[in-house]
C-alpha cells in the first residue's frame, strides 16, 4: 500500500521531541524513507539513496551506542512505500526536511550543558546526518 509522505513528515518535523528522542525518530524516518525511495527509482539513481540510508543508519547507531534505551523510548516511524503521485523530487525534499530537522535538534542540543560523551556523540552524528542529506539532495560539497 502506498500513501503520501508529505503530511506525516510535516507532523514529524514539527512535533518530534527536541532532544535525543527527536533526533533518533527523525533519523530513523529519514533512513527508511531513503530506502523506500530507492525501491521506487531506477537502480542507477538508487545507489546514492542507499548510501544516504547507510549514513542515516550510522547516525542512528551512534545515538543508540550513547543512549541504548532510545529505540525502546522513541517512535520508529516508517513513511511506507512512496505513492507514485508524490514523485521522486518531492520525496527527496521530504527526506531532506527530516534530516534537516534532526540536524537542527542536534545543533540545539549541542548548545546545552552536555557531558563530554554526549558532545562526542553529537560530533559523530551530525556529519552523518549532513552527508546523508547531501546524498539525497545531490548537494555534495
Amino acid at each position: 500500500m502506498t500513501r503520501l509522505w508529505t503530511a506525516p513528515a510535516e507532523v514529524l518535523t514539527d512535533q518530534a521531541d527536541p532532544g535525543w528522542e527527536g533526533i533518533w525518530t527523525l533519523t530513523y524516518a529519514a533512513g527508511h524513507a531513503a530506502i523506500n525511495l530507492g525501491l521506487a527509482v531506477p537502480l542507477g539513481v538508487a545507489v546514492d539513496l542507499a548510501y544516504a540510508a547507510m549514513d542515516f543508519r550510522e547516525a542512528q547507531d551512534e545515538l543508540e551506542w550513547a543512549h541504548p534505551d532510545l529505540p525502546a523510548r522513541c517512535a520508529a516511524v516508517d513513511l511506507g512505500q512512496l505513492d507514485p503521485t508524490e514523485g521522486e523530487p518531492r520525496a527527496r525534499l521530504i527526506i531532506d526536511q527530516l534530516a534537516t530537522a534532526a540536524l537542527h535538534r542536534a545543533i540545539a542540543l549541542a548548545t546545552t550543558d552536555l557531558d563530554v560523551p554526549d558532545l562526542l556523540c553529537l560530533a559523530r552524528v551530525t556529519p552523518k546526518l549532513f552527508t546523508g542529506r547531501a546524498k539525497v539532495t545531490g548537494r555534495m560539497p
